[in-house]
């Protein structure tokens, strides 16, 4: 019976590991302005996080946002410079949208709601 019990608290162990870094390090789909987003290297094997996020290849460094959901959101996605004028809404569909332009540009991204909006469907900020 030795084992058969070993694997199962490694087995634990990991679940109990990976459920404490989640606790520590939340996911940072709905971040504020006082925590930055994440930046990663990409890479083969790089893990895509749920919500906004900055990645580099090389010198550049670009903002995405990964919907884990199964239908299309609408995102507010906040732009540098010009205060809220410069803001907008999109629809994303799951997966991984690549934001345009450089990721510097990007403050963040994040659910408004919106489910079923037509994907890629981009509107001027108006309060929500």
């Amino acid at each position: 019976m030795k084992p058969f019990l070993r694997p199962v608290r490694v087995a634990l162990a990991a679940v109990s590991g990976a459920a404490l870094f989640m606790m520590v390090f939340p996911g940072p789909a709905h971040a504020g302005p006082e925590r930055g987003p994440e930046v990663l290297r990409a890479g083969a094997g790089s893990a895509v996080p749920c919500g906004f996020f900055r990645y580099s290849v090389r010198e550049s460094q670009f903002a995405a946002y990964n919907h884990c959901g199964t239908t299309t959101v609408r995102l507010h996605v906040d732009v540098q410079g010009g205060g809220s004028g410069n803001d907008y809404h999109l629809c994303v569909s799951p997966g991984r949208t690549q934001l345009p332009g450089a990721g510097p540009n990007y403050l963040n991204a994040y659910y408004i709601g919106g489910a079923g909006c037509r994907s890629g469907e981009r509107t001027a900020h108006t309060p929500h």
